[in-house]
């Protein structure tokens, strides 16, 4: 890059007498270089964020973009410890960057937009005039184990764009043949009676299993296509009681007497509220249906060192212990009406925010759903906490 500069002092003086073919050459070699170096920055693994005069964007890749929640192109005079969500990242570059003489290494926490621990190499640069900082990034949080089941978590994430596609295709027919349907039902009415009732019964049928496929994607639909996890502050307490306030109702009808305790010592932390408020949701409506002549609901809501632990304990009918394996699976249900998705997608909730799902299950008995969230800190091992006894146990 000096070279280059030393090049350009050099003609400056004899601008007049070069040729336009060598200026036009010479040009055109620079910016498929810029170019070349705008590809190689935006396809690598690591963050690349390049800064210039207090702290403004002049170039952030792809990588840096998603860490860090930044816009591809931020504003040009905006330090950049004004652009970030995470407070510790904002404070670390606001107070280290300014006066920056020598390449330095630090290990980091962010907590927003996503839990992830980075290593960050700050080195001063001085082009002409310009002084500025390159940061690069690395994750380091990441073990073979993890890199495993990312790279699964790719898969998988293909697999449900691709079957959300199969899905959103096959619902324009079926809107189609719903109509035809109607229709030929009009049609009908002409018909001698006999032979019209005949005909209606199994048109009949028919409109039914194609409203029962047509509910199936289009709870399909829903669930795939979730909504980028938002972590802020927020009441985990304030959460539960909000679905259950919701349920209130239907509780009272079903004839559940419901009683529920927390634990005002658990501080707000970083979570998505809406994920976890339709987990607890899905889970308590399964509760309620696991109670259909009536029962007790206990709900608990306590800290555990590190975690958060929520307990939501039925006296329903149970789970039969060779069912219990599987109902996290996607479409598995033993509902007539259900869907098989509400479970699934409780569990994905849980795991996205870091957290585990304890099952345990008597047939006759009821059912107990505890949940264990890490409270947004560097992250520790999720303890194992004693069961109640008895009953057929769980871990996911």
């Amino acid at each position: 890059m000096t070279e280059k500069l030393d090049f350009l002092k050099k003609i400056e003086s004899r601008l007049s007498r070069v040729e336009k073919d060598t200026l036009y050459h010479k040009l055109r070699e620079s910016v498929q270089e810029q170019i070349l170096f705008r590809h190689i920055c935006q396809n690598i693994e690591e963050g690349v964020l390049l800064l210039g005069p207090a702290g403004s964007v002049r170039f952030i890749n792809r990588r840096a973009e998603t860490w860090l929640a930044l816009p591809s192109k931020p504003p040009v005079k905006t330090p950049v410890w004004e652009l970030l969500s995470d407070a510790t990242l904002s404070r670390f570059l606001k107070e280290n960057l300014p006066g920056l003489d020598h390449s330095t290494v630090t290990d980091l926490r962010v907590l927003t937009p996503r839990e992830i621990e980075l290593r960050l190499t700050l080195s001063p640069y001085a082009l002409g005039t310009e002084q500025g900082v390159l940061v690069l990034m690395n994750e380091i949080s990441r073990s073979p184990e993890g890199e495993f089941e990312t790279a699964m978590s790719r898969r998988m994430e293909s697999l449900v764009r691709l079957a959300g596609g199969i899905a959103h295709e096959i619902g324009n027919p079926l809107n189609a043949i719903m109509i035809h349907l109607e229709l030929m039902k009009k049609r009908l009415k002409g018909l001698p009676s006999a032979k019209r009732e005949e005909m209606e019964s199994a048109l009949s049928d028919i409109q039914q299993e194609t409203k029962r496929l047509d509910r199936i994607i289009r709870n399909f639909l829903k669930a795939t296509r979730k909504p980028p996890l938002r972590f802020r502050l927020a009441d985990l307490g304030e959460i539960l009681e909000d679905a259950v306030n919701f349920l209130k109702p239907e509780l009272t009808a079903a004839k559940i007497r419901m009683k529920m305790t927390r634990d005002d010592s658990l501080p707000p932390f970083l979570m998505d509220r809406e994920r976890l408020y339709y987990a607890f949701m899905n889970l308590i409506k399964n509760a309620l249906e696991a109670m259909p002549k009536g029962g007790d609901l206990k709900l608990s809501l306590i800290r555990r060192e590190n975690c958060a632990v929520v307990s939501i304990q039925d006296t329903g009918c149970g789970i039969a212990p060779k069912e219990l394996p599987r109902i996290f699976d996607i479409y598995y249900t033993n509902k007539q009406e259900g869907s098989g998705l509400g479970l699934m997608m409780v569990y994905d909730a849980v795991t996205e925010h870091g957290g585990r799902i304890d099952v345990v299950s008597k047939l006759g008995k009821g059912s107990t759903f505890k949940i264990i969230l890490p409270v947004r800190e560097p992250q520790k091992q999720l303890p194992d906490y004693t069961q109640p006894k008895g009953g057929t146990h769980f871990h996911v």
